[in-house]
Order: structure tokens, then sequence, then C-alpha cells
């Protein structure tokens, strides 16, 4: 203990004999401060508005803007207003494009963002049936600043916010005005399309027995029409005329649908049915693997999307085949359905179709639109399954009252036939007029039903769009809100959900959440410093007793750890006072600073007793890797795996994690047990400065002679 003691005399009368020593003393202590308080100090709120404002982007607005549903509306104007109470970043409103570029390129401006002049006609495409995607055209420089990048990135999406906001708002209130007009003409919007709906849909249900009884005639008179046709050859013979009259019959009463046809169409249509709902399970089950990550969509786009839209494709003609058929045996209901279903599959095949590789900037849209497939595709099977369990009645129904009718139709014929025997001759002169008059007849029965069909969809169509809205809350909703004024209500529709933050461990400024990485640094290069301008050896001298291995190592040591400790006082109290972080616990940021210091002088004086220059050298990457990845910035999360992995045996991570503790706010233990790591990781080192001083000589004295022979090495 005596030589300790010695030494660290002998170590603090060298130091101060010289002015030189005092101002690397001072030095050492100083600058490693002065590193955390200016860093610290950059750092302070880099994206508040005070800084952010001062980033020049430029703003070129071409829109045009369109008219619709009677209202004159352009989002670009809209998306104006927006930008120019936007005091977050120096927008630069410029004329035309090219001037944006030039600026960009330049690198006057950050970035460019270009609403194009057909940017209202796209987002309301909807409104004339063709959907086309509204664009937002953004150019960035990525070569003026990495960081300036980041922020611009994020307002990006806040602009792509702000504008569907704008449309959003516009529409709104359209629709508000339109409830406001409403009530003053006393309608009640509500009972308004209730009405509606149920006129619509009786109307529809009219149309049916119309239609059915139409297309039975029809069967009758093609039947009657064969009849006509081979009526003279009838009349010569009474019995020869019977029996062909009665095989003619037989042949049409054949032609009449029976139900084994009802059966076969049952068949069809279920098997119809049943490939909608597997087709769309499976596309659907692709596009959720898809989903998982980006990685996995992009090897769906390439390996998976052509199959699926063809199998879509092939899906909704089979559906278009079978509309024809229900039609034309006066099924509207429903071929209605199976035209409900024919819609979504066209509208999924188109945005399979346009489908493409998705970026970093692009996924989150990406997601959205594989969200919207996969809704609309679990619709769209849902639709199908649905369908087998209701045609089976709805089919023999309609089916079975035609037959009827026909066959009621053609046993008259026949009874006629048996009591006109007698007069055959005499009416065989007005066949051929009754023949021509059954083919007019016959045209005409099939136009009137084709019509009627036309109108009978219409109606269904329309009964489902009031039936909606009127079994809807909104139109309710809209009638309650009405009194708050149509702006207020435009808000609320363009803004419908509010979110509340409750900060946990919040800060007032980004420096304070940075201090804890700027300070554990600074205390590994203090400690770097003290050990490149201090030797850790000591050399024997006249007048001192011989000191063992041991006492050499910590009487050199007790050197380190005083400049250690200085550097880690001055830098906490000028952090605290002088900078004036927000913390939380200061006492507990002042003792974890004073530990870190005291370790890191510690691992470095260790590698440096025991290695030397090589000891140096390890210290040097030591602090490459751990602030590369020790996760003072960036989340280790997001680092590459060997940073992931050499993580937990990082110092520095451990003393960040301390310092934020006293600096956000302590949770459980983990103040403490990041200070008991950093103490067993100074024991490991002290460990290896003293086992390994002796067996290193040996390489120690090559390195140091090989040095000195390059004579330009220290």
């Amino acid at each position: 203990m005596r030589n300790v003691l010695n030494i660290i005399l002998h170590d603090f009368r060298r130091l101060t004999a010289s002015v030189v020593g005092i101002v690397v003393l001072l030095g050492l202590i100083v600058i490693p401060s002065v590193f955390t308080w200016f860093n610290i100090l950059s750092n302070w709120d880099p994206f508040e508005k005070e800084a952010t404002g001062n980033i020049p982007i430029a703003v070129v607005i071409e829109d045009e803007g369109m008219e619709a549903l009677g209202l004159e509306l352009n989002v670009g104007d809209t998306f104006r207003k927006e930008v120019e109470a936007n005091d977050q970043i120096d927008w630069q409103l410029l004329k035309t494009r090219e001037d944006a570029l030039e600026g960009v390129r330049s690198g006057k401006c950050y970035a460019a963002v270009v609403v194009p002049e057909d940017f209202t006609a796209r987002v309301l495409s909807f409104t004339t049936g063709e959907l086309k995607n509204p664009r937002i055209l953004y150019y960035e420089n990525d070569k003026k600043n990495a960081i300036a990048n980041k922020v611009t990135d994020t307002l990006r999406k806040l602009l792509r916010d702000k504008i569907n906001e704008a449309f959003i708002n516009t529409i709104g209130q359209y629709v508000a005005e339109a409830a406001e007009a409403a009530d003053s003409n006393s309608l009640d919007p509500q009972d308004v399309f209730t009405d509606l709906g149920r006129k619509m849909t009786r109307l529809g249900e009219d149309l049916d027995g119309t239609i059915a009884t139409i297309n039975a005639a029809v069967g009758l008179s093609v039947a009657a029409q064969e009849l006509l046709q081979t009526s003279d050859d009838l009349v010569g013979s009474s019995q020869k005329t019977l029996e062909i009259g009665d095989n003619l019959l037989d042949s049409a009463e054949k032609k009449v649908p029976s139900s084994s046809d009802a059966d076969s169409i049952n068949k069809n249509i279920k098997k119809i049915a049943n490939s909608v709902s597997s087709n769309s399970k499976t596309v659907r089950g692709d596009l959720e693997d898809a989903r998982s990550s980006m990685a996995s969509f992009n090897d769906y786009v390439d390996n998976k999307l052509d199959k699926d839209k063809a199998a879509i494709g092939k899906t909704k003609e089979s559906v278009d085949k079978v509309i024809v058929e229900l039609n034309k045996l006066g099924l509207t209901g429903l071929a209605s359905r199976f035209q409900t279903i024919s819609d979504k599959l066209g509208s999924i095949y188109d945005r399979l179709d346009n489908l493409e590789k998705a970026t970093a900037a692009t996924w989150d849209d990406t997601k959205a639109i594989l969200d919207s497939l996969i809704e609309d595709l679990g619709d769209a099977g849902s639709r199908a399954d649905s369908i087998p369990s209701d045609i089976t009645e709805d089919v023999d129904k309609k089916l079975a009252k035609a037959t009827k009718n026909a066959r009621k139709a053609i046993k008259e014929v026949k009874s006629s036939l048996d009591k006109s025997y007698g007069g055959l001759s005499a009416i065989s002169g007005a066949l051929g007029d009754t023949e021509k008059a059954l083919k007019t007849l016959n045209g005409g029965l099939k136009g009137t039903a084709d019509v009627l069909v036309s109108v009978q969809n219409g109606c269904n169509t329309l009964a489902e769009v009031f039936n909606s809205f009127s079994n809807s809350d909104v139109i309710s909703d809209l009638n309650d809100l009405k009194a708050d004024g149509t702006q207020i209500v435009a808000s609320r529709m363009a803004s419908p959900i509010t979110m509340k933050t409750e900060e946990l461990y919040a800060m007032d400024n980004f420096g304070s959440t940075m201090a804890a990485f700027y300070t554990t640094v600074a205390l590994w290069v203090g400690a770097l410093l003290a050990a490149v301008m201090i030797k850790s050896q000591v050399r024997r001298r006249e007048g001192m007793p011989a000191a063992g291995l041991t006492e050499r190592f910590f009487g050199r040591y007790r050197l380190f750890l005083m400049i250690g400790l200085a550097q880690a006082l001055l830098m906490s109290l000028g952090t605290l006072f002088f900078v004036g972080i927000d913390c939380a616990h200061p006492w507990l940021f002042l003792l974890a600073s004073c530990v870190i210091g005291a370790v890191f002088t510690l691992i470095i004086f260790s590698l440096v007793f025991a290695f030397e220059s090589i000891g140096l050298a390890i210290s040097v990457i030591l602090l490459i890797v751990q602030v590369a990845g020790g996760g003072g910035t960036f989340p280790v999360q997001v680092l590459p795996k060997i940073f992931q992995d050499l993580y937990p045996l990082m110092p520095m991570r451990y003393g960040m994690d301390a310092l934020r503790e006293a600096v956000s706010g302590t949770y459980g233990h983990t103040y403490i047990k990041c200070l008991a790591i950093l103490v067993l990781m100074a024991a490991v080192a002290t460990a290896i400065g003293l086992l390994l001083h002796k067996p290193m000589r040996i390489l120690i004295d090559m390195v140091e002679k090989s040095k000195e022979e390059s004579g330009i090495m220290l």
C-alpha cells in the first residue's frame, strides 16, 4: 500500500512540476466536456418548426380542378391553403415544374412537391365509373443532406394526409349543405330514402311475375307456330290428323322446361358460385401471405400475381355467362346478385393489374391496397357462398310456374283440336294469316321481356342503394349534426379519428434525449486521451523501493481514476446547469457519470497496461464498434446482426442505459443493474490487465523493437 501511495504522490508532483503538464492535465479534463456540451446543444430541437422552418421545399400546384356533384372542386387549391398556413417548413410556392426541379438539382431546395393538373380528376374518377389512382410527384435531393431527407420524408407523408383531408373536407361540406337544404324544405332524408327503397323493391317484385308470364307466352307462341306450319298436312285425314297433332303436341310439351332442367340450372349455378368462392379464398390467401413483409410481396409479384389475375379473369367470364342465361330464364333477381359479384371481380382484376413491386417509400400505400383487395375478395366469396342455399327454391318456383302455364296451354290446344276435328278443313285457309300474326306477336313479346328485365335490374339496384341509406346511421347522424353547421360537419368527416397521446418518460427537447449518448462517448474518449498522453507503465527510479505488479497497476491507475472522475464531474455538472438538460434525477445522473468515468478509465488502462500500444488500438476499435452499434442513435434491432450479437458485451450500452434512467425516469432496478454490470466489466478488465501483463512482454518487446527500427513510429 505504501508503494501505491508513493507512486501516486510521485505522479502528482511530476504532472504539476511544469506548466505543460498542468495544461495537458486541464485539457484532458475539459476537452471531453466541451465535446458533450456542443453536441447536445447542436441537437437541442432539430425537429421543431423553429429548425425545420428553415428547410426550403418547392411546391408547384398545377391542378385544374373539375365539376362533380354540381360542385366546382379543386383539391389543389385546398392543398395550397394548407401549405400557406403551415410553418413547419420553408415552403417555396413556384409557378412551374421546371423551376422546382432546377431548385432541387442546384441544392437551393431539399425537395419539391408537384400536384399535377389532373389530380382532382383522378381523385374524383369514381364518379365516372373509372377508378384512377391520384398521384403527387415528389422529388428530393439525396446528395444535399442525409438527415434533412428524413425530415422531408416525414413531411411527404404529412402532405399526403393533408391532401386526403382536404378532399374529404370538401365532399363533407357538400353533403352537409345538401342535408341543410333538405331540412329547409321540411324533408327528412331518411324517410325519403326508406319510401323510395320500398317502392323500388315492390316494383321489382311485381315485374318478376310479368316477366315470367311473358317468357311462358313466348314458349307457347313458338309451339303454336310449329303446329300451324304443319296444319295443312293434318287436314287430309281425321285419324291421321289427330295422330300427327298428338305427336306434335307431345314434341312441344317436351320442349317445356322440366324438373331435370331446373336441376341442371341449379347445379350450374352452384358450380359457378363454388368456383367464385374457391378462387377468391385462394387469391385472398396469397395476398395475406404477401402482405406479411415487403420481400414477400415483391416475391408474390414475380411468381404468383399473373396466376391470380388469370384465375380472377376466368372466374369473371364464367359469372358473366351465367348472368346472360339467368336473364333469359327471367331469374333477374339471381342475375343481379351475380352481377354484383362480377363487378367486384372486375374491380379486383384491375387493381391486381396495377400492382407493382414495392419500395420502402411505397410500402405503406401498397399495404393499404392489399387490405382493400383482401376485404373485397372476402366479400365476393361470402356473396358466392350465400347463393347455393338460396337458389333451389327460387329457380324451381319460377320454372314450375312457367311449365305449368305452358302445359296447360298445350292441353287446351289438344282439347280444342279434338273438338274442332269436323271443322279443320274450314280453318285451313286462315292458318297462313295466323302464323304471320304469331311471328309478329313472338317478336314483340321477346322485345317486351328484354325491356322489362332491364327495368327490373334498375329497380333492384336503386332499391339496394335507397335501402342501404335508409338502414344506415349516416343519414340519421347527419340530421343530428347539421345543427352544428356545414363547416363543422365537413371538419369532422375529414378528421373522424382523434388520437390522445400520453407520453411516458416525456422529454422537453431532443437534446436531453441525446445527453446519455454524447456523455458516454465523451467519457470513453476522455479515458482514451488520458491513455495516449500518460504512460501506463511505472518505471523504477532511484530512491523508490521495488514495487510489485499489483502495486504498479493500482498506483498508476489512481492517476487515471482521478482524471476520469474530474472529467465526469465537470461534464455532468455542465450538462445539468450550463446546458440545462431536462433531467428527472440529477443526483443519479451525477453518480452514473462518475461510475462510468471510473469504469471506462479502468478498462482502457488495463488494456494499455497489458498490451501497451496494441491496447490503445484495441480501445480505438472498441470505441468505433460501440458508437456504431451501441444503440445510441439507431435502435439496435435495425443494425446488422454482428452489432446485435455484440450489443450485450458493450460497456457503452450499460452506461447509456443508466444515464437514460437518470434523465427520463427510472424503471424497476434497471439503473442499479446497469451500474452493477459496468462494475463487473471493470473487474474483468482488471484481471486481464494483471494476468496478461507478463505473458505479453515478449510480443510487446517485438512490436516496440519493430517500431523503433522503422525510424518514423513512436
